[in-house]
């Protein structure tokens, strides 16, 4: 199993988004590590849809924060939540199209788990050091 960890530079310090980013990263390397094991289509299928789901209810509870928070650049960040969102789905229907290939894993890897890593280390910290700084709760 590839595992992708919630390293200290991907710490937002707001517990509700920690917990979500680590168990958005267990569900990632649950997902690569279904490959190795010649699961059916079907059982591939089923963990991209509860992946969705929960990327869908993390963005949701993030949102919710930053709009409790009053945070200045929520906007854009629900706009990168929305093209995430949208660059997923398209990521969906290729497996659905498709299956699984070498060029299947290596877009997850590009477009998901790196767009993820970088959106965390960047946005998401920001938002946290807002969070933090102006103590709201978490």
């Amino acid at each position: 199993m590839i595992l992708i960890e919630l390293t200290p530079d991907l710490i937002t310090h707001v517990r509700t988004i920690d917990e979500q980013n680590e168990e958005l990263f267990f569900r990632l390397s649950a997902l690569t590590a279904l490959w190795a094991h010649s699961v059916t289509r079907e059982e591939t299928e089923k963990a991209l849809d509860l992946l969705n789901n929960y990327i869908n209810k993390h963005f949701a509870d993030e949102e919710a924060l930053q709009l409790l928070s009053a945070y200045p650049q929520y906007e854009q960040h629900r706009g990168l939540h929305k093209s995430f969102i949208a660059e997923f789905q398209i990521l969906r229907e290729e497996y659905k199209r498709n299956g699984f290939s070498a060029m299947f894993a290596f877009k997850l890897n590009r477009s998901i788990i790196d767009w993820l890593v970088k959106h965390i280390r960047t946005v998401d910290v920001e938002f946290g050091k807002f969070m933090n700084k102006n103590r709201t709760p978490s």
